[in-house]
């Protein structure tokens, strides 16, 4: 024979289902354990395919929106924006300030010791006590408290429009993670049977070659599909594993039972349609007019401190120096002062400027937002159609290459066509499955992407709004220090 290899070597070739390699000295394994989860991944899968197939009548409808609560509930982003609208609502209390009823105690010990030869007495002491109480209040300041309440009103809106922003990039986060775990599961089970198959196919095409049926190159061809389809179900494993931990690292638990979502029935039907939901709804706009709001209004604050302000001062004062100092006894006292700028120096020409140039920039960053929602909008709604086309697509191409398959492998017992057509047009229907599980995946993705990109991907319209207590619900945290009690008891140092 022209080929000196012989069956048993190319059985020494084939290599079973092991992860595992050595370089370098080395053993490297692609599978690699939870961090929350000591279990090996590759039970994991196990465990993954038997509920896929075992209970898949049994999946829950809420699976999807549990995975949702639960990565919402976790989200540092979104405390960090709800403790934002804490910050914003206690700043609209802060700019009332200026109007507040200010109290003041004081009380202190004067001792002196002196020396007048020239009083007749050579040395002596005195001794003063005096305590006062003081009571403060503006009275009028030219509209500039109620300018900044106004500015504390808008900080509020900006806080949450800042919150509904963090809120759709949580979201798409999520659904992009529990999304691609069901894609790689379903990769890896349609690279399991690929090469479960071939191992059937290489193993028959040895014995036919013992039989002396068939040839070594058939069988050397055999073994090489089977190692290309081991090394495609390797890659698939390790990239599962990688969606399992950046699922888990969002939502805290395991995938388990993972039931394919469906898109909630507010995708737009027209482009204008998409762009105009965009302008309504898109928290990013929201928050870029808002901040114009915000930067036009300094500019009142400004002109309001310039005004004039009229201010009240009550006090009680008593003083005691042991009957010696013709001031000692009560005093009180009402003082009633008005004020004014009169100069306009040059850091408030400066302010004045940089103000307006501070507007001139919101009022371009706005512009930039809104134009940029409008083409996000657009885009989003073409490449949800693209990929509907594309899915509908890719389901008819695996439906010819079955009956290609089916066809050359009739043709292969007649000996129309040879082995390696039979092995290529199978490998043509596992890329076509594989094009169409993507294609169902970017269906999903691409119809979530369109909601956050007009403004509509939120926890409400997902049915997982009660996950979190609205914003206007939440309880501020209790003052530390109100009085000079607590300033004592909080001054004490921690045991």
């Amino acid at each position: 024979m022209p080929n000196q290899y012989d069956a048993k070597r190319c059985k020494k070739a084939q290599t079973d289902m092991d992860p595992r390699w050595t370089q370098d000295g080395k053993e490297y394994n692609v599978f690699v354990t939870s961090k929350t989860n000591k279990t090996s991944i590759m039970v994991h899968v196990f465990l993954s395919i038997a509920f896929l197939f075992g209970y898949s009548s049994s999946v829950q409808a809420d699976n999807f929106e549990e995975a949702l609560r639960l990565g919402i509930t976790n989200s540092n982003a979104l405390r960090e924006s709800r403790q934002d609208y804490l910050s914003a609502r206690q700043e609209l209390i802060i700019a009332g300030s200026d109007k507040d009823f200010y109290g003041r105690a004081s009380i202190s010990q004067n001792q002196a010791f002196y020396e007048r030869p020239n009083d007749g007495d050579d040395a002596y002491g005195s001794s003063t006590l005096s305590g006062a109480i003081t009571f403060t209040k503006q009275l009028y300041n030219f509209g500039e408290t109620k300018a900044k309440q106004d500015a504390a009103a808008i900080s509020i809106d900006i806080a949450k429009a800042g919150y509904s922003t963090a809120e759709q990039s949580v979201l798409i986060s999520l659904i992009q993670s529990y999304l691609a775990v069901i894609l790689s599961q379903e990769e890896v089970d349609l690279h399991q049977s690929n090469f479960e198959r071939l191992t059937e196919q290489t193993n028959a095409e040895e014995l036919r070659v013992e039989a002396g049926v068939s040839t070594l190159a058939n069988l050397a061809l055999a073994t090489s599909k089977r190692s290309t389809s081991r090394s495609d179900l390797i890659s698939a494993k390790a990239g599962y594993q990688t969606a399992v931990e950046e699922y888990e690292s969002l939502i805290g638990v395991l995938p388990e039972q993972l039931a394919t979502p469906k898109l909630p029935d507010l995708i737009p039907v027209k482009v204008q349609l998409s762009e105009n939901l965009a302008y309504e709804n898109h928290p990013n706009l929201f928050l870029a007019t808002a901040t114009q709001r915000l930067a036009a209004i300094q500019q009142e604050i400004l002109v309001k401190a310039l005004g004039p302000s009229v201010d009240l001062s009550l006090s009680a004062k008593k003083q005691n120096t042991g009957g010696i100092a013709a001031s000692d006894g009560n005093e009180l006292s009402a003082n009633i002062s008005v004020s004014v700028p009169i100069l306009v120096t040059p850091s408030t020409m400066a302010q004045t400027q940089k103000l307006i140039s501070d507007v001139m920039s919101a009022q371009y960053q706005r512009d930039e937002v809104k134009r940029s929602i409008g083409l996000a909008a657009r885009a989003g709604f073409r490449n949800h159609v693209a990929a509907k086309i594309q899915h509908k697509a890719s389901t008819a191409e695996v439906e010819a290459y079955q009956l290609v398959v089916d066809a050359t492998k009739t043709e292969v017992e007649f000996g129309n066509k040879t082995f390696l057509d039979q092995l290529d047009s199978e490998d043509d229907l596992k890329n076509a499955k594989l094009r169409e599980l993507r294609a169902s995946h970017s269906v999903l993705l691409t119809g979530y992407q369109l909601l956050q990109s007009i403004g509509a991907l939120t926890a409400q319209n997902l049915g997982v709004g009660d996950a979190l207590i609205p914003l206007e619900a939440l309880e501020v945290p209790g003052p530390e220090v109100g009085s000079i009690i607590s300033v004592l008891k909080y001054a004490q140092p921690e045991q």
